[in-house]
């Protein structure tokens, strides 16, 4: 069993304040681990080091060529040790390891070199003329960042967050869940290999006390949060009080548009990790299927056979398609919307059980809820496990305002044999990001979401901007 003892404060190893905590895998339910937990004095202590950090130029001032190295010397580190880690990922987050090995791994490597020849080529200082003055217009960075990770990217949300951050000149104390706490401590020790001065980078996983204080830091310029909508609601709160920045990418409860001449065949093939990967615990699954009226006993047919079919058990079996849910108090939740949905009228398709021919651990089968009105609340809430609902409609006007009818607007999907008509459907959906037909977001797109999806955008060059300030000098006379 792994022991970290330490926190990662400033750039090495420390003694934390607080007490540890014991990882335990999700599937197998044995200790896998302790890990330091931080207390307000560590978060006190690591932003009393990013402030000097910052404010002395060490990381600031440096050229973006030179941090650009930085992040590139840490991502060939990190892929040195991607097996190592992929597994260290799994054992803590209950996710199948061949998704750890094709995504939640080497995806936050990518991030790292992306944020590095972004901040390369940017142009940092650009002269404005309207003829008779000139002003030179610079971005800077915007300060220190306090950073605040969930469990279910262990590796991916930080690299999003900091990544950018340091990219762009900033000191970062990064707050990564306590579900989660191991892997993310070698994104540490990658960046100070690869020389990245001390101060400047603080990992410090921490419960609520330790979130709170970080958010209401005088001396954190921003915050930067992946979450719930309720707890980024009470960031939003506490950061009015003295204006500070902020990025959240928060909840969805994204809607795929099946219109009527879709290949049923195809989208449900698709539509099968677009809703379930990582067993359905990504605020971008498409957990809303909806389906004209006339198909709906076909889709539902097809769904509730290919989601029957999935394998659910050990993570290290390359098999398993879903593994188990984080926690306990993760399964409690999925289980009490599925009780719900029976309250609420729906009708439980398939699954909606914990699976007999599976090792010890939270596992749920995939769950396929019928007879769903958006009305209710298994359509509205963010569930955040394997459960799909299907909404039959009959318009595809109907369509569309089903799929606005959310407090959310993360994700979506539309279905269409018609491109073009797909698109034209993408186009009247309120929500940050749609796929048509289930084609993949090109790499650096920004990434976030309308309503109380959040505020902000992050990846590529919008996720680098949201970590600079813009100032204006004066410079004189136009010449000439």
């Amino acid at each position: 069993m792994t022991e970290q003892q330490e926190l990662w404060i400033g750039g090495r190893w420390a003694t934390g304040a607080g007490v540890t905590t014991t990882v335990v895998n999700p599937a197998g339910l044995e200790p896998i681990a302790t890990a330091r937990l931080a207390t307000t004095v560590d978060v006190d202590h690591a932003v009393a080091q990013a402030r000097a950090s910052f404010d002395a130029g060490v990381w600031s001032g440096a050229a973006p060529a030179e941090r650009a190295q930085v992040l590139r010397a840490a991502a060939d580190l990190l892929e040195k040790r991607q097996d190592e880690l992929a597994r260290t990922l799994t054992g803590e987050l209950g996710c199948p390891l061949w998704f750890s090995e094709r995504a939640h791994v080497p995806n936050p490597i990518r991030h790292l070199r992306t944020f590095a020849d972004l901040a390369q080529a940017h142009t940092f200082d650009e002269e404005v003329s309207d003829g008779a003055n000139r002003s030179l217009v610079i971005d800077e960075p915007v300060g220190v960042v306090g950073a605040i990770t969930p469990w279910n990217g262990p590796l991916s949300s930080p690299a999003i967050k900091v990544g950018p951050a340091l990219a762009a000149g900033c000191s970062v104390v990064l707050k990564p869940s306590v579900e989660a706490p191991l892997t993310v401590m070698a994104l540490g020790d990658a960046l100070a290999e690869a020389g990245l001065p001390e101060g400047v980078l603080s990992i410090l996983p921490g419960g609520t006390e330790a979130g709170v204080r970080l958010v209401e830091h005088p001396d954190v310029d921003k915050i930067a949060f992946t979450g719930s909508t309720a707890t980024g609601r009470q960031i939003m709160r506490t950061c009015a009080d003295r204006i500070a920045r902020i990025t959240l990418e928060l909840g969805g409860k994204s809607a795929a548009v099946v219109l009527p001449d879709a290949d049923v065949e195809k989208m449900v093939a698709a539509i099968m990790p677009m809703s379930l990967v990582v067993t359905g615990q990504l605020c971008i699954s498409q957990s809303r299927v909806l389906v004209p009226r006339s198909l709906e006993a076909e889709v539902t047919e097809a769904l509730a056979a290919a989601m029957a079919a999935l394998r659910v058990g050990d993570p290290l079996d390359p098999a398993t398609f879903l593994g188990p849910l984080v926690s306990s108090a993760q399964r409690d939740r999925v289980e009490g919307y599925v009780d719900l949905a029976r309250t609420e009228g729906a009708t439980v398709a398939t699954g909606g059980r914990r699976p007999d021919d599976v090792p010890p651990g939270y596992f749920v089968e995939p769950t396929l809820l019928t007879g769903v009105t958006n009305a209710m609340r298994v359509a509205q809430e963010e569930i955040f496990g394997p459960v799909i609902a299907v909404v039959a409609y009959d318009s595809v006007e109907e369509a569309i305002a089903i799929a606005n009818d959310s407090p959310y607007g993360l994700s979506g999907s539309v279905w269409s044999a018609d491109p073009d008509a797909a698109l034209a459907v993408a186009r009247r959906i309120r929500t940050g990001m749609v796929s048509i037909n289930g084609a993949p977001q090109a790499w650096g797109t920004p990434f976030g979401g309308y309503k109380q999806s959040g505020i902000g955008r992050e990846m590529g060059m919008e996720g680098l901007r949201a970590y600079f300030e813009k100032k204006s000098v004066a410079l004189g006379p136009a010449v000439g």
